[in-house]
């Protein structure tokens, strides 16, 4: 447990951050219960969204000041006009709320799902420091440092891969983190680290009750199952943990059930209305500003969010011109005011602005690179993997496909619920054409947004199935309670109540147990394999990461030193602040840069002219080990990358087969 004693304190900060970005807006709305977490976690990635934008385009530093002047000012807004955004009047006295729909139950619930999430990503870290092991980590790590060392985390200024020519990407993940470093003083893997277990084991299964409750109802036994389907898919929050590793995507996906449950109160679908207490204003508050998180935390939530809704925006739209009763505010079904004809119309333009929205959404976010291929080479085993809620991952977690597939049967006996069958059907389907079917331009044509990559599509399919394993648990649950009554008479005692709770308890640890089991042991064997660290890890080994932090010993800080991107060699920057040569693989850099990575080992007078230019004055060599093995883009570095005799470069540190240079031999012209 000590490897996990540096996490908790960036952890907690991490979690107050939320709280105290989120809760004014939540207050100020007079909110009550779970309606205060539900509204507080976007609202608070939305000031974070925001704030870096302000701060950045009038030059203020990126610290903590800044997002709490922006929460101030959000609240204040939202409480001059609380009347028409603000918590119904029918749900304004807390004690009216049912107990599901108050604060501690729902919360603990989501507590069970988190304590699970967190056990796993600890089994699979192993540390609080841990590094993943992949591509994309060297530039999420590198960024945050980039922040720090700018004071710029606006997604308008980020040049990492382009210097001094900044282009849009999204730095709501980065700036999140940068906060936590810089509050906690935590080094940046162990920021990420803490970033990553808040994402994943606070703010997704607290989504997941809400969402779950949208669609199944505001009870106790629903909150409940909820929160431990929340841990029960391997493949998403775990798999984009250790995938990529893409972090703002993971963050993204995490956001959306806080986007879905106004938008089904919006279309008047399942129970959200009755869930989730809110005025129509308030449920167009809470879309658009979760929307507007998810995408600012990566712009594919667009895609998500069009696949999931595209089957209940047309159920909608099909019972708005069918005519019929709506859920008030109350969620109470009422006679609307609004004529049939009327209701169709908006409909009708409903559907027609939804499809607009979909093609501009493909069409603008079409990739350029799709070259990611399927792992089946059929349909049948996508589908056997999909149905198993495992895609992408070794084996099959049978007890939770029970529960998806016992919700299914359930669904599809309720009228009113058949929707929810098309909302995984159609995310299945775009799964298995990304893992089943050979590259075709059809198949781009689909999957252009995702790279045509299965496992960013695998991510999605727990989205689809997450409902319907709630509808399953829960019916268990109901079938169980009056067993639970029963044999709470059975043990001695006069408080009943205690009895049953503590039965009921035991239950639910028994439903935990049962959905962990294979899916949980999977994920945590793919997850742990991207942070093996070790002599053979294909990013950062122990010996070069014992070089990197002795650097600042040897390397003053105004120096230049030569990496190799591909080997681990960026990373120097983020765990050090040292600046380097290269701290991406990709980008556009200064062309001079080749001539020192390719000739300097050789002491050639263009590599010796670029690094006087360039202010080069150390090497850091990890061998020819990359994290691509082979790729042809690491041959430009081959002059700093396994040197072995160099009259150029002097060595001046050494870890194993980790060395640091200077360069003593280029002779001044």
């Amino acid at each position: 447990m000590s490897a996990w004693l540096p996490l908790i304190l960036p952890a907690l900060l991490a979690v107050g951050i939320i709280a105290v970005l989120g809760l004014p807006t939540a207050f100020a709305l007079r909110l009550r219960g779970f309606a205060l977490a539900i509204v507080a976690v976007p609202a608070a990635f939305a000031v974070l969204a925001i704030a870096p934008i302000i701060s950045g385009a009038i030059g203020i530093p990126w610290s903590f000041l800044s997002p709490v002047a922006v929460a101030a000012a959000l609240a204040l807004v939202l409480f001059s006009v609380r009347k028409w955004v603000g918590h119904p009047r029918a749900f304004r006295e807390f004690g009216r709320l049912l107990p599901a729909q108050r604060f501690w139950l729902p919360l603990g619930a989501a507590a069970i799902g988190g304590a699970a999430t967190a056990t796993t990503l600890m089994l699979s870290l192993k540390s609080a420091d841990a590094i993943s092991q992949t591509y994309d980590a060297i530039f999420h790590l590198n960024a945050v440092r980039l922040i720090l060392d700018s004071g710029n985390a606006s997604p308008f200024a980020m040049d990492l891969a382009s210097p001094g020519n900044p282009a849009f990407y999204p730095t709501l993940w980065h700036g999140f983190v940068a906060l936590v470093a810089q509050l906690s003083g935590a080094s940046i893997p162990v920021a990420t680290n803490a970033v990553l277990f808040t994402v994943c084991a606070v703010i997704w299964p607290i989504g997941v009750v809400a969402l779950g409750q949208a669609i199944a109802g505001p009870a106790t036994r629903v909150a409940i199952v909820s929160g431990v389907v929340a841990a029960a898919f391997p493949n998403f929050p775990l798999s984009l943990a250790g995938f990529g590793v893409l972090y703002p995507n993971l963050l993204s996906l995490a956001l959306l059930p806080f986007v879905l449950v106004p938008a089904l109160q919006l279309l008047d679908l399942g129970w959200a209305r009755r869930a989730l207490p809110l005025s129509s204003g308030g449920r167009w508050l809470l879309g658009i500003g979760a929307l507007g998180a998810a995408v600012l935390a990566h712009p594919n939530a667009i895609h998500v969010l069009c696949l999931w809704l595209a089957v209940p925006v047309l159920t909608a739209a099909m019972r708005a011109l069918r005519g019929g009763r709506i859920a008030n505010d109350s969620g109470l079904l009422v006679l609307p005011s609004r004529s049939r004809a009327l209701r169709g119309a908006f409909a009708a333009a409903g559907l027609g602005a939804f499809g607009a929205i979909v093609i501009a959404a493909w069409y603008i976010g079409r990739t350029s690179t799709n070259p990611w291929e399927g792992g089946h080479p059929t349909p049948f085993g996508a589908i056997l993997d999909a149905v198993g809620t495992t895609p992408r991952i070794e084996g099959h977690n049978w007890p939770i496909a029970v529960l998806v597939i016992l919700g299914a049967a359930l669904v599809a006996l309720r009228k009113r619920q058949r929707w929810l069958l098309g909302v995984s059907l159609v995310l299945i389907t775009f799964y298995v054409i990304a893992d089943g079917f050979p590259t075709s331009e059809w198949r781009t044509f689909f999957l252009s947004p995702w790279y045509n990559d299965p496992w960013r599509l695998a991510a999605l399919v727990p989205l689809g199935a997450l409902p319907l394993a709630v509808f399953g648990a829960s019916t268990v649950a109901a079938v169980a309670g009056p067993a639970i009554r029963r044999a709470s008479r059975m043990f001695p005692g006069r408080n009943a109540r205690a009895r049953r709770l503590s039965l009921g308890a035991i239950a639910a640890l028994f439903l935990l147990a049962a959905t962990q089991g294979a899916g949980a042991f999977a994920g945590v064997n793919y997850v742990s394999s991207k942070y093996e660290f070790d002599r053979w890890s294909p990013l950062l080994s122990p010996d070069e990461r014992a070089l990197i932090e002795r650097l600042p010993e040897h390397v003053p800080a105004d120096s230049v030193v030569a990496d190799n991107p591909w080997n681990g060699g960026a990373l120097v920057y983020a765990l050090t602040g040292q600046e380097v040569l290269v701290p991406h693989t990709g980008g556009n850099y200064d062309p001079r840069i080749t001539d020192i990575t390719s000739g300097i080992d050789r002491g050639t007078p263009e590599a010796c002219a670029a690094a006087a230019a360039l202010e080069v004055e150390y090497v850091l060599d990890f061998g020819r080990e990359f994290v691509f093995p082979e790729t042809p883009r690491a041959e430009p570095y081959f002059g700093i990358s396994g040197v072995e005799d160099s009259a150029t470069l002097t060595e001046v540190d050494r870890e194993g087969g980790a060395v640091l240079y200077r360069i003593t031999g280029c002779r001044a012209d």
